[in-house]
């Protein structure tokens, strides 16, 4: 009684503070909170009104009359959770995996196991449980892979039980209250527990209360947000000025529209009279008339600007000329003339004398140079590579007759001088004057053609200019000539330079930017632009009056945007007040209850918990030694540790009525797997519990502690009948070390609902006998044939019972026909044609539970007659 007080001085404790915290909110968010509290779902019209109080708090909204709001603070949900809820049945299983149809799953209220090798069909079910019931990892249901077309939607029949009555739901109905107070555990679910920060999905109502008003606040705010984008999305101010060509005053105002923008300073620029129509067409025609008498002074500016341009031209050519006559360059074309008549006059010292013979004139000339290099040249292609011309026995290249020494020799000689050092100096100074006697020749002197645009314009303008420069470039042109001449003739004259003067360029270009600046400031152009200025003014005035409405709703809205932008939520705050609360409420009863299910489980190994909250939501993780503990514990001990965080939450939930496991034990020892049997049965006393399972030992371990603890359970074996029927079903059928299956007792059970039965559910019945049928021939060989010596999950081996061990051949042929006629008849388990499937009857459940209790008794007889091998029987 004294903890029953506690308990509920601290649960009013908890209601007192969240209904504070109600209390304490502005009216709009008070009205979401109250709906919470009372216990009712929050809808679509509730954020519709609870938004309109917001408009109304923001000044967004004409304030209307506000019924007071009285917080009710509602422990129980609104019905829709019920205390004593339990999953009565599965069934009409379809679209699931490749699961045959037709099959029915019972679930005990306390425990259930659904016992089936790996590929029987398990883990289809375990897929639908996790699709509508909460789970940590929830995964998408396969359809049949095996059939290309023909897959049917998923769907399935679940019986709820309540109040003694029962209530079916399909898939669809999945969001329906019944499924949220079931959850699934699996093996992918361990890491979620292990390495992520988890929510509390089953806490206290008064805790949940902050995540659902969250995300009631978040509802209000995506909707003001979605209110606020929408005005956004019309015209900017930027869009808005784009409506005004030039500028004026009125286009700056619209550039600068904002939510402080008074709406009385745009309606000073209204209305757009007919005095101010009549203006603009007045101004119109005066700008036009204007604009048509400036366009010669355009012209002319352009055309100045064009003279400029081909002045500086017409500068940079004479500059290039200048260039060629300075007395720098004149004395080098000199020097180079004496350069080459000096080493022409050595070539002939040294080499021409040799040559000279009154047989030949004009030996020495050029003439006679350039014979004897062509004579040379020509020697070259008369022999192969690096064989000289003339050797003894050549011919004379010209008159065809042999070479005397003397003619080979004097040959020889031509060669040699024609190579000779002083030759070649003589024939670079050539090469050089050449050169410069060229870049006279190519100079241009005619810079002024007759109708030349610059040459037109100068005459007119600046004639005495223009002769002056014609003069100068004749006398350059003269001079290069003269320097050509020199050049020619080897003769190094005395010259004087010549230049031309830029100045009067420079001069005439000062003149006409004189010329087009007085042109720009003159008072013309000063009128047209204040015409322009009013005309602008005006048509910006008409296009404002146009559009003044976009403009005012421009404003209106940024006004609106701001005043919105100040709506104050407090999320924050509801995270807070949610996370303290549930730090002196709540978090450390989990601590306790986990800490209590890791010793239940003897799983002790300095797990540490954290606690965070977000959004109005609570979140914990474990820690082991600052780091995850997958990354530390073994695998074994990480689906211990899982498992007790599962419990823990579970324990603490006020809405969760059942557990569902599927293979839980995987990769455990004997030990952890019989710890883990021994707790989830002793679960099983407080709320339903439903486990999948491959594994015998854990099933026998399940079964041993529900016979220790007296708690109630149904065990069902799912097969995949023939390979091709995955998800088969034999109800309250377990695997042959089940001690009940000794007799035919379960098969004749069956037989006897049979006959009770409609013929719809009659054949379903009669198969389930022959199933159970099966099973105690599997039995009878364990426990009546081989007197128990060897029973599965048994570590000793009972030798005393060996010399009780007999059997003839003949039993044991009855007892293998019996039990393939048992599988003919459970639809796929022949073994061969003459087993192959046959409709059960009645007739032939009974017939076979007949011949089981004869073949029973003639194992129980050769116990008392013991006969000898040689009469027949085999000895074990």
């Amino acid at each position: 009684m004294e903890e029953n007080s506690i308990l509920e001085q601290q649960c009013e404790t908890l209601e007192t503070e969240v209904k504070k915290f109600a209390d304490g909110l502005p009216y709009w968010a008070k009205f979401l909170a109250e709906k919470i509290l009372s216990g009712n779902a929050i809808s679509d019209n509730d954020i519709d009104t609870s938004y309109s109080h917001l408009l109304e708090q923001l000044k967004l909204k004409d304030e209307s009359e506000q019924p007071e709001i009285s917080i009710d603070y509602n422990t129980e949900n609104s019905g829709n959770y019920k205390t004593d809820l339990l999953l009565s049945r599965l069934e009409n299983v379809e679209g699931v995996n490749a699961l045959t149809e037709n099959q029915t799953i019972e679930f005990c209220p306390n425990l259930t196991i659904i016992y089936g090798a790996n590929g029987s069909g398990k883990s289809g079910y375990v897929r639908l449980l996790k699709k509508v019931f909460y789970s940590k990892a929830p995964e998408e249901i396969l359809q049949n892979v095996h059939i290309e077309n023909g897959n049917k939607p998923v769907n399935a029949k679940f019986t709820f039980k309540s109040n003694n009555a029962e209530n079916s739901l399909e898939f669809a109905d999945k969001d329906n209250a019944e499924f949220e107070q079931f959850a699934v555990f699996d093996g992918n679910s361990v890491l979620k527990h292990l390495e992520n920060k988890n929510e509390f999905e089953f806490r206290p109502a008064g805790l949940s209360f902050f995540a659902d008003y969250t995300n009631a606040i978040i509802g209000v705010e995506q909707k003001l947000n979605a209110e606020i984008q929408t005005k956004q999305l019309g015209n900017t101010a930027n869009d808005l000025s784009a409506l005004f060509d030039g500028n004026s005053e009125i286009k700056t105002l619209v550039q600068n529209l904002n939510a402080e923008t008074k709406i009385e300073d745009l309606k000073k620029h209204t209305p757009f009279s007919d005095d101010d129509k009549g203006q603009k067409e007045a101004i119109q025609k005066q700008y036009d008339e204007l604009l048509l008498a400036s366009k010669g002074k355009e012209k002319e500016i352009k055309n100045l600007e064009s003279i400029k341009s081909l002045l500086a031209q017409n500068k940079q050519a004479i500059e290039k000329l200048n260039q060629f006559f300075t007395d720098e360059v004149i004395e080098k074309v000199k020097t180079a003339i004496s350069d080459y008549v000096s080493k022409e006059a050595t070539a002939k010292t040294e080499g021409i004398e040799n040559f000279k013979t009154h047989k030949i004139e004009n030996v020495g000339t050029a003439e006679w140079k350039n014979f004897i290099v062509s004579a040379e040249t020509f020697a070259k292609t008369q022999k192969a590579e690096n064989i000289f011309y003339p050797e003894n026995g050549d011919n004379c290249l010209l008159c065809q007759q042999p070479l005397s020494d003397d003619a080979q020799k004097l040959i020889s000689n031509y060669w040699a001088f024609i190579k000779s050092i002083a030759e070649q100096n003589a024939k670079q100074a050539e090469e050089k004057l050449a050169k410069a006697k060229g870049n006279y020749e190519n100079l241009n002197f005619d810079l002024f053609p007759q109708d030349n645009t610059l040459t037109v314009w100068l005459t007119e303008k600046y004639p005495n200019e223009l002769e002056a420069l014609k003069l100068k470039l004749t006398e350059q042109k003269t001079l290069a000539q003269n320097i050509i001449s020199d050049i020619q003739n080897k003769t190094a004259t005395e010259r004087t330079e010549l230049q031309i003067s830029v100045g009067q360029h420079t001069t005439i270009e000062t003149a006409i930017d004189a010329s087009v600046k007085l042109l720009n400031e003159d008072e013309q152009s000063k009128e047209l632009e204040k015409l322009l200025n009013s005309k602008t003014l005006l048509e910006h005035k008409e296009k404002f009056n146009m559009h003044f409405s976009k403009f005012e709703n421009f404003v209106n809205n940024q006004v609106w945007i701001k005043k919105a932008n100040k709506a104050d939520y407090s999320k924050r705050k509801a995270t807070d007040t949610e996370k303290a609360l549930s730090n002196k409420y709540f978090n450390q009863k989990y601590i306790d209850a986990f800490n209590e299910e890791c010793q239940k489980l003897n799983g002790n190994f300095g797990i540490a918990i954290n606690h965070t909250g977000s959004a109005g939501k609570s979140f914990r993780q474990l820690k082991l030694k600052g780091k995850n503990p997958n990354a530390v514990l073994s695998e074994g001990e990480q689906k211990v540790i899982a498992i007790a965080d599962f419990l823990a939450e579970m324990h603490l939930s006020e809405l969760n009525k059942g557990i569902i496991f599927d293979d839980p034990v995987t990769s455990l020892d004997e030990k952890r797997k019989s710890e883990i049997a021994e707790r989830l049965t002793r679960e099983a006393l407080k709320k339903q519990v439903i486990i999948f399972t491959h594994d015998l030992v854990f099933v026998s371990s399940l079964i041993g502690h529900c016979k220790e603890s007296n708690t109630a359970n149904d065990c069902h074996w799912i097969e995949n009948v023939g390979g091709n029927k995955p998800g088969t079903i034999w109800l309250r059928n377990t695997p042959s070390f089940e001690k009940d299956y000794k007799t035919s007792g379960k098969a004749q059970g069956y037989y006897d609902d049979a006959k009770k039965s409609a013929p719809e559910q009659r054949e379903d019945k009669i198969k389930n006998g022959f199933a159970a049928l099966r099973t105690s021939y599997e039995t009878q060989v364990v426990f009546g044939l081989f007197k128990g010596v060897v029973q599965r999950f048994e570590e000793r081996v009972s030798l005393d019972s060996l010399k009780s061990v007999f059997f003839t051949t003949e039993i044991r042929d009855e007892i293998l026909d019996s039990f393939y006629q048992c599988c003919r008849y459970m639809e796929g388990h022949s073994h061969s044609d003459k087993y192959a499937y046959k409709k059960p009857e009645l007739e032939n459940l009974n017939e076979e539970i007949q011949r089981f209790n004869a073949i029973k008794k003639k194992i129980a007889d050769l116990k008392d007659n013991k006969p000898s091998p040689s009469q027949g029987f085999a000895k074990t």
